[in-house]
């Protein structure tokens, strides 16, 4: 075989494995994101809700794909995008414009934030569930840690921002939010 067959085939090897994740984001993780901060609910979130004297109103109810929340007496409410505080008021705007409830009391939580989603050169990669305060070391510590193959400096992070997805750079103290997903990408050598 000549030298000129083998870096061919060096060559194409490195083209197809660079292929099979993500280049790398043009801009770094933002260090200053708030994790106490009020989060926008997206489809997933699963939402507590409590309306005073109304038992079919009170329970758990999730936000499905298109991002409305279904609610007994008011159909599908669009939720995504919201706050917690503002999808509760415009539930009470809601059950004020019925008139089945003159002076509405209700109580809403997130029960559970979407979930992170780790890939890549990780044992175990899936769908975890989101922790407060949680950086990218603790979440691929979740999915069983680092594979021997993993690149330990070249961590992306898709993040909805708006309507947009983005894709940052990540190293292991980045904070992680509700909906993430953490791509984990292979060495080189």
């Amino acid at each position: 075989m000549s030298i000129r067959n083998v870096i061919a085939i060096l060559v194409t090897g490195c083209a197809v494995s660079a292929c099979a994740y993500p280049f790398a984001a043009s801009q770094d993780a933002p260090k200053d994101v708030k994790t106490n901060a009020a989060h926008l609910i997206n489809p997933g979130t699963t939402i507590g809700l409590s309306v005073y004297g109304e038992d079919t109103m009170t329970g758990e109810f999730v936000v499905d794909h298109n991002g409305d929340l279904t609610l007994p007496m008011l159909g599908e409410i669009p939720a995504q995008g919201l706050t917690k505080l503002q999808l509760r008021n415009l539930i009470k705007s809601e059950l004020k414009a019925t008139n089945y409830i003159s002076n509405p009391v209700v109580s809403l939580n997130i029960l559970a934030p979407r979930p992170v989603y780790i890939l890549g050169e990780v044992k175990n990669p899936g769908e975890y569930p989101y922790k407060p305060n949680m950086d990218i070391f603790e979440a691929i510590s979740m999915a069983g840690g680092y594979t021997p193959r993993a690149s330990r400096d070249d961590v992306l992070i898709g993040r909805r921002v708006a309507n947009d997805k983005t894709k940052y750079n990540g190293e292991e103290d980045t904070l992680v939010l509700p909906g993430d997903s953490i791509t984990v990408r292979e060495r080189i050598f």
